[in-house]
């Protein structure tokens, strides 16, 4: 039987990206995003309900979101879920899910100094920012 693990999110990003290196060199940005759902209830007033997702990029990936992601900003993602476990310091296995990114779109102008070298990258894809029409 065949599966899908896909994501694709539209949301605010909650905090600006950090990114570290791992032992053998390769960059990792990871960072925040807000999505909202919205809806009416029974008595047709609007709700919402936010929603927050971990965000993790690799590569030439990791250094265009740390090079152009700024929070606050409008991001469109791609990308498939993961989930990662380890010990903490007691000994209690802690898990956290994560959005794996192979794709981003900036949203609205594009930021002072953004750079677009991050989609020669053959795994990943990122499309220049774009504006939008309000």
């Amino acid at each position: 039987m065949k599966s899908v693990n896909r994501v694709t999110l539209l949301g605010n990003v909650t905090r600006d990206p950090e990114i570290k290196a791992t032992v053998g060199g390769q960059s990792v940005c990871t960072f925040g995003l807000a999505t909202n759902r919205v809806w009416k209830d029974a008595q047709g007033q609007k709700q919402s309900l936010p929603e927050y997702h971990n965000l993790v990029a690799w590569g030439g990936l990791a250094d265009f979101c740390h090079q152009n992601v700024r929070k606050g900003k409008p991001l469109y993602i791609e990308g498939y879920l993961k989930t990662r476990s380890w010990e903490n310091d007691s000994g209690t296995k802690q898990f956290r899910t994560e959005i794996v990114m192979d794709n981003i779109v900036l949203i609205g102008p594009r930021p002072e100094g953004a750079t677009s070298d991050a989609h020669d990258h053959a795994d990943q894809s990122v499309d220049v920012p774009v504006e939008v029409a309000a």
